[in-house]
């Protein structure tokens, strides 16, 4: 029997990386102003299929089949402006039959930007689409929000061959955003 040996590499962890903050949020270039109870966040799901022949008893490959990247948050201004943002909202705020509507057809750029001023990094989605993920809750002491759920799609309109779903980018030195 082969013996396995391994090696723990030193902690090298640094606190001044680690962050805290609210994030301000701009989908089609309007800014969606207020969120709530820390609300924002990035998901990505990926997904994999094991290649398993028959001659082995453990997978040969585990290949990424798939991944799903949400953003999803409360905002804390339900507005005729950002109902009209939702599938399914006309120019009035009223809502309409959604049936059939291509999310594709009106994903927009989303930007997540971290407030925070030591936070030096922006998450840019080129193609994002806005759906309702739960209820708009009247309660005496829980402020009224939309809750959000941005699905990304892959964008490849710049570079053809070359699919991006999320750009990491610097901060640029001045924002309109402002910063903590």
């Amino acid at each position: 029997m082969a013996t396995y040996s391994a090696s723990p590499q030193p902690f090298k962890g640094d606190p001044t990386k680690l962050r805290l903050g609210p994030a301000s949020i701009t989908f089609d270039n309007a800014n969606l102003g207020y969120t709530l109870n820390d609300s924002v966040s990035i998901q990505i799901d990926q997904e994999s299929t094991e290649i398993q022949p028959d001659q082995s008893a453990l997978p040969l490959k585990d290949i990424i089949t798939g991944m799903v990247l949400n953003v999803s948050m409360t905002l804390g201004e339900v507005t005729k402006d950002n109902l009209k943002l939702l599938p399914g909202f006309d120019e009035d705020g009223n809502l309409v039959n959604p049936m059939g509507v291509d999310l594709l057809d009106g994903a927009k750029e989303l930007i997540v930007y971290p407030l925070s001023d030591a936070d030096t990094l922006m998450y840019v989605f080129p193609k994002a689409s806005p759906l309702m993920s739960g209820p708009m809750v009247f309660a005496r002491e829980t402020p009224q929000g939309l809750e959000l759920n941005f699905k990304c799609y892959f964008d490849n309109s710049e570079d053809e061959g070359s699919e991006v779903a999320m750009y990491i980018l610097d901060k640029p030195e001045a924002s309109a955003n402002g910063g903590t």
